[in-house]
């Protein structure tokens, strides 16, 4: 009897399986993709692509240091590589990785974290060495540890230092949170409050945002800050290609809110998690951005081909 059960309960895995690859296959046919399964298919209408063709993009885009083997599949008109700063990971890592960027040619710009520094004496060595290095602009950010490693707790406490300047970086580039910051519910004010800050110092300061999916919150917020008279540079952050399932992950962690609300809608559908979505759409919605900034969350090759592919359609 237990055999019998068993082999019931495998029949209707098998059968639900099958249902869902049908699915699928329906939906290659329907979006007129002929890749096998493994290859994952790209969930985009030729319409979408048609439409944000023609709009001339700079890009940026972020890398993990130990990513920094595929730096070299970043195409040649994307110059300025981000190496985001994960907690527990160290400057050294990062100015490692700001070498090797820099040795093909491209610009690094490092996140600064500043919760992850014990004290001024060991943020002054990071930056002593970022300086050896050739960097002139970071991203500075509070970063993901939920408790200060040290002497400061915030992007203000590291600004108010000189250290920054002192060791050569005059370009600064803080966080937007279009969805809201989970970490600083009063991230907006905040933001407003370091631009200030540097706009009285005359330092040069762009915004690069993190990622979203909801176009309509990332619009408004833009449109926000410019009714607020802010007129720095906007760098909004979009996925790279990526499956569903991947992005709802990613959007869990970052705590990107209507992003995850829109992905749950998607990922209604089963068959759907196992799709790569292309951005494309995201960038035909967006307005008032001054460039774009990729995570690429399927992976460097993957957004590196997709940005390509893009590129020679504006050509």
């Amino acid at each position: 009897m237990q055999m019998v059960a068993y082999r019931i309960r495998i029949l209707r895995i098998l059968l639900f399986l099958k249902n869902i690859i049908s699915k699928v296959e329906n939906m290659k046919v329907l979006f007129g993709e002929s890749d096998s399964l493994e290859n994952k298919m790209f969930i985009e209408s030729t319409g979408d692509l048609q439409n944000s063709v023609g709009q001339k993009t700079t890009w940026s885009m972020e890398i993990l240091p130990h990513n920094i083997s595929d730096v070299s599949l970043i195409p040649e008109f994307v110059n300025e590589v981000y190496i985001t700063m994960i907690p527990g990971a160290s400057c050294w890592e990062t100015i490692q990785t700001a070498q090797q960027i820099k040795a093909v040619g491209k610009q690094a710009i490092p996140h600064i974290a500043a919760r992850s520094f014990a004290d001024v004496e060991e943020l002054s060595a990071c930056l002593s060495e970022l300086q050896e290095a050739g960097i002139e602009r970071a991203l500075l950010i509070g970063g993901g540890n939920s408790e200060p490693a040290g002497d400061f707790s915030c992007v203000m406490d590291m600004l108010k230092t000189g250290l920054l300047t002192k060791y050569g970086i005059n370009s600064f580039d803080f966080a937007g949170h279009p969805e809201g910051n989970p970490d600083d519910p009063n991230s907006e004010f905040h933001l407003l409050e370091k631009l200030r800050w540097t706009e009285e110092r005359g330092i040069s300061t762009r915004i690069v945002t993190q990622w979203c999916l909801d176009t309509d919150s990332a619009n408004d917020w833009i449109s926000g800050l410019r009714e607020k008279g802010i007129r720095n540079p906007i760098h909004i952050g979009i996925p790279g290609p990526s499956t569903i399932k991947t992005l709802m992950r990613f959007a869990k962690v970052c705590g990107v809110k209507a992003s995850t609300q829109v992905l749950r809608k998607q990922g209604l559908n089963l068959s759907k998690l196992m799709f790569v979505n292309k951005p494309d759409k995201i960038i035909s919605e967006l307005r008032g951005y001054d460039q774009l900034h990729l995570y690429p969350f399927g992976g460097i090759e993957k957004s590196a081909a997709w940005l390509t592919e893009r590129q020679k359609a504006n050509d």
